[in-house]
């Protein structure tokens, strides 16, 4: 059973992702979250100086001659697998044996398609590196929980129904039609409307409606 972690697109810049990560590091959170491909980082000249110039270090030659690439298996929500192929990449301070590691999944290692590959960060230590990171970390925090290649990229994967539910949030329950004047009543509108959502989501589960096919099959006559 994989642990609970706080998942994320890519932010507008740079800013905006290390001030989301000082939070969620001041709280003692796991996080994936997802970079730019072309973000650009300092480095020496001849290493990596952006996460996809990472992934391309990590040596893809075939499937018989990965380099730093390992298969993992993507379940989704219909009982379908998808091969894909992650790697630990190195970038800047970030690696499998550093506090934050990069992570990339992708279904070609080879061209990196752009719809179909991940870069992210992640707190989540190496299982062959979790001693290394007793030292990073604040002697009155935890450290998060473990995780291998497999692990990460099913915590990303569940980053596309946190996107569903807030476009149903937003288009169908009213998140962004409010007409408040205060924080608080921001922060209550959106208390709301979550509780609204999870409400219907829970109907859904337990009295879920009928299947199209089912719907419009014409009723029997004798």
């Amino acid at each position: 059973m994989g642990f609970a972690a706080v998942v994320g697109d890519c932010f507008y810049g740079p800013s905006e992702t290390v001030t989301v990560v000082a939070a969620l590091e001041r709280a003692g959170l796991p996080y994936v979250l997802a970079l730019k491909p072309h973000q650009g980082t300092w480095a020496p000249a001849g290493e990596a100086h952006s996460p996809v110039e990472a992934a391309q270090d990590l040596g893809w030659r075939s499937r018989r001659r990965p380099g730093g690439w390992r298969p993992v298996t993507r379940r989704f929500r219909d009982g379908h697998t998808q091969t894909w192929w992650a790697g630990d990449a190195r970038l800047a301070g970030w690696g499998p044996d550093r506090a934050v590691r990069l992570v990339v999944a992708t279904t070609d290692p080879a061209t990196l398609p752009e719809r179909s590959t991940w870069y992210v960060v992640t707190n989540r230590p190496h299982p062959d590196h979790i001693d290394d990171h007793n030292g990073d970390t604040d002697g009155d925090r935890p450290t998060p929980p473990s995780a291998d290649l497999a692990e990460i990229v099913r915590c990303y994967g569940l980053r596309i129904w946190v996107e569903q539910g807030y476009k149903q949030v937003k288009h169908e329950l009213g998140w962004a039609d409010f007409q408040v004047r205060s924080d608080t009543a921001i922060r209550r509108h959106y208390t709301l409307v979550c509780c609204a959502f999870s409400s219907c989501w829970q109907a859904w589960i337990t009295n879920p409606p009928p299947t199209t096919s089912a719907a419009s099959r014409p009723n029997d006559r004798r």
